[in-house]
Parts: structure tokens; sequence; C-alpha cells
């Protein structure tokens, strides 16, 4: 509750001080009378027991238009986010070499599964705050695999439950191994994918913007180089935490995981298993945590009619009374 003019509120003393001086008995007689004893022993009505009560019908009137000029106001408090925390777009690798079946999820378990099977299933946990790390639940993210082409899986969302479903559904190209055409399809179009992850990224309304690069492989086909992407990301101000999945030298092109991350000024990490993998995204979480900006507000309903109203009410009430029940001699 608050007024739009207080000022008006000054009224009200003045109010009471011109009562008050109403009130006080008036010295000049207002009828030559030989003598009011007589009078005086009569029974008093009940009009004239009110009669006094009229100066605070008026009073009173004049109060609430002196309140009604002030303007109440009554408001509620919203809150509205104004900018998202950090917009992640991930970036995964499906070719070929991904179906390797060289990484445990689960000491416990000896059941064998691909490298992608692990690495969707990391991913859902660093997005989902239902998972196992933190979750994104603030964040956009979206989502880009790439083989020998690149596909834009999932737009930058934060319909985390339709990111999930579509992490889902990333799987390594079925290709027919004798077709020299289509064995380009399990080939490592790194450089492409974070291209097209920078340009997803380039309008997104957030803070932050970060790409998490994965692969296990090198760079082998497509129009752009791994530092090409890793330009266009640093010119658009993007960092990209890149990961690398197996050991270095069998097949992983460490020395452009790195450089990429360099030029971004984010940070390179290898994972050789599924808890180094875990706690590569488990720091990278960390790393690319910021608050929500929001913008609180009152929305403001003026509440001056029913003074008015009143006020006026009173005031036509009161004079309808001198001038007919309370009616009196000057």
């Amino acid at each position: 509750m608050r007024f739009a003019d207080p000022w008006f509120l000054a009224l009200v003393p003045v109010i009471a001080w011109w009562l008050w001086l109403r009130a006080r008995p008036s010295r000049r007689p207002a009828v030559l009378y030989s003598g009011v004893g007589p009078l005086k022993a009569l029974p008093r009505s009940m009009a004239q027991r009110l009669k006094p009560l009229l100066p605070l019908l008026e009073g009173g009137g004049l109060v609430l238009l002196a309140v009604a000029l002030a303007r109440p106001q009554a408001g509620r408090e919203d809150s509205v986010v104004s900018t998202y925390g950090v917009a992640v777009q991930l970036v995964i690798d499906r070719s070929n070499s991904m179906a390797e079946l060289d990484i445990d999820p689960d000491p416990h378990d000896r059941q064998k599964v691909t490298r992608l099977d692990v690495v969707k299933s990391v991913v859902a946990d660093f997005v989902d705050p239902d998972g196992d790390l933190p979750g994104r639940s603030n964040d956009l993210v979206g989502l880009v695999s790439f083989a020998g082409y690149v596909q834009a899986n999932c737009p930058l969302t934060l319909d985390h439950a339709a990111f999930l479903q579509l992490l889902d559904d990333v799987t390594i190209p079925a290709v027919d191994q004798r077709d020299p055409t289509s064995r380009e399809m399990l080939m490592t179009a790194v450089g492409d994918a974070l291209v097209i992850a920078v340009d997803r990224l380039r309008e997104a309304p957030a803070t932050s913007k970060v790409a998490v690069l994965l692969s296990d492989g090198k760079s082998n086909i497509g129009a752009s180089r791994p530092r090409d992407g890793a330009e266009a990301a640093r010119d658009a101000g993007v960092r990209v935490y890149t990961v690398g999945v197996g050991t270095p030298g069998q097949g992983l092109d460490e020395a452009a995981l790195e450089e990429v991350a360099e030029l971004t000024g984010a940070r390179y990490f290898n994972a050789r298993d599924a808890a180094g993998l875990r706690s590569v995204y488990e720091e990278i979480d960390k790393l690319e945590r910021s608050e929500i900006t929001s913008v609180q507000f009152t929305r403001w309903r003026e509440r001056f009619l029913p003074f008015l109203l009143s006020g006026l009410a009173m005031l036509v009430l009161h004079r309808v009374l001198l001038d007919t029940r309370f009616r009196s001699l000057p």
C-alpha cells in the first residue's frame, strides 16, 4: 500500500484544526431569552443527543476526500527473469570410433557398452537436475552431434525433457562399409561441428556462452578446421571446453583439442574411463555457473475511489441532515 501524492495528507491536520475551532463554544448568544434554567430540565431527544456528532460527520468526509486526493494504491510484487545464466551447446562425436567398447560405465558392472552410450549417460546427468550432477535447470542447452556430417539435434532450449529425448536418439550412422562414399559418413568433422555450434550460440540471450566439445578422434573431413571453429568462437565470446576420450596418440588428436580450448579461454580435459568423464563434466559444471538476473517490479492499482465516494457521501449526508432533521435557527 502506498500514496502516489502523499502531500495531500497534510490537509488532515488542517481539517482537524478547523473542526476544533468550530467546536469551541461561542460567547455570542444566538437568541436572547430571559432564562434557560427551565429549558435545561427538559428531557433531551435523540436528535439533540446526535447533533453534536454532525461536525465529526463533516470532518470525516473531508478527511476521506484528502486521502482520496493522496491516491492510495495497492501493489503486487512480481519477479521476472530477464536473462538466462549460461547457454551451453553440447557437441558430441558420433563417428565410428565411438562404437568402441573400452569404457566401463560402472566399475562394479562389467557389461560393455559403447563410448557413445557412456557419453550420452554423462551428458544427460550434466543437464538433468534429477541426475547425479547438479543439472542445468536455469540454463539454455542445445545439442550438436557429428561424424562425417554435422547434425543440429536440439536448438538451445529450457525444455530439458525434450533435450534428453533428442540426446537419446543420437546414434552412430549405419552405413555400407563396402561403399566408399558411405564410409565418409563415419569420419570426424570436428571443425564443421564447432562452427555450427558457435553459430547457434551467437544470438543466445545469455550472460555466458559455452560449448563443450567431446571427440575421440582427429578431424579428417569437412570445410572447416578445428582452429577455424575456435577462432569463430573467440570472436563470438564463446568459451569452448574440449574433452578428449581415449588414449592420446591412438587416434585422438589431443593437440587440436588443446588449441581450441586455449584460443577460447577455456580448458582441455582428457577422460579415459567413465569415472574420468563424469569428473570432467562435473568440473565444467562448477566452472560455468552464474546466477540468474531477475527484475522485480510492483503493479500498482488505484484505490482512491472508495475513499472519494465515502467522503462525498458523508458530506452530502451532513448537508441533508443540517437542512432537515437538525435544522436550527442561527
